[in-house]
């Protein structure tokens, strides 16, 4: 008598390997990074984004004004798997390693994890921040990928941001799509 529950087939998993395990999400953590330089500080998860979700502090800081408040890097829809995270001693540079989960098309997987390798730095300094993104394709064939970036400003005070609820708020005003850019903007009760 043969028993077939210990059997795996090919059939059973999404791939022709019979014991791949699929990564579709890294695990769960919520350790913050910190970037500060002069009047600005930056907040972000260990992924190097500054997520709506969690606490609602992250953001980008300038003289105890948050200019962003949310700012989320996708691969193909999808958050990269993290592979490290670090912030440099002087708390002016962070960089994020991460990679791609598994990618389905058809019921199959298109793009097998850790093809594709994500280098993001965030650099502050002076009253600018900046993100390089660096991509490498470590797979045998051509892949391609789509990147998207979703942001939001609110323009909040730190003590908006902790809670306390102002009596009378500013303007935000319409962004305008410029030729380098979007400027997102925002005019206080003081007219500026």
């Amino acid at each position: 008598m043969r028993d077939d529950s210990q059997q795996t087939t090919t059939q059973d998993t999404p791939t022709a390997e019979p014991f791949y395990i699929l990564a579709t999400s890294s695990r769960p953590d919520d350790r913050t990074r910190v970037l500060k330089h002069g009047e600005s500080f930056a907040l972000f998860d260990r992924y190097g984004d500054m997520p709506r979700a969690g606490g609602g502090e992250h953001g980008l800081y300038y003289q105890g004004t948050r200019f962003l408040s949310r700012y989320e890097l996708r691969l193909n829809g999808q958050r990269p798997l993290l592979l490290n995270s670090s912030v440099r001693r002087d708390n002016c540079v962070l960089t994020v390693d991460g990679t791609n989960p598994d990618a389905f098309g058809s019921g199959e997987v298109t793009i097998p994890k850790g093809t594709v390798h994500l280098s993001r730095s965030w650099i502050l300094w002076d009253t600018a921040c900046h993100e390089r993104l660096v991509i490498g394709n470590y797979g045998a064939v051509p892949v391609l990928v789509r990147l998207t970036v979703e942001f939001e400003n609110d323009f909040a005070d730190i003590f908006e941001v902790r809670g306390f609820q102002r009596g009378r708020r500013g303007e935000d005003l319409a962004p305008t799509l410029g030729e380098n850019g979007l400027d997102l903007g925002y005019r206080g009760l003081d007219g500026a």
